[in-house]
């Protein structure tokens, strides 16, 4: 593998495992090492912005929870 491939799998490990939303459902046990190195950071980085669809506005991120991701996702 390359590194950098490496790096995303780095990366990817450490939102999955250190990156929680519980008011959003995302309410899964984590590695606290991860959260309490890296948890700060990512929600720092968490994009947030705001979404306009048929006429409405809603908030929007860039790490979204999907509980179950065989399962369609319905428009906010």
């Amino acid at each position: 593998m390359t590194y950098a491939v490496q790096a995303a799998d780095l990366c990817i490990y450490c939102v999955n495992w250190g990156f929680r939303l519980p008011r959003r459902g995302m309410n899964a046990e984590r590695r606290e090492e991860i959260a309490g190195m890296f948890g700060t950071d990512l929600a720092s980085l968490q994009l947030r912005e705001h979404g306009y669809r048929d006429g409405h506005v809603f908030d929007t991120y860039g790490i979204v929870y999907v509980p179950d991701p065989y399962k369609p996702r319905t428009a906010p």
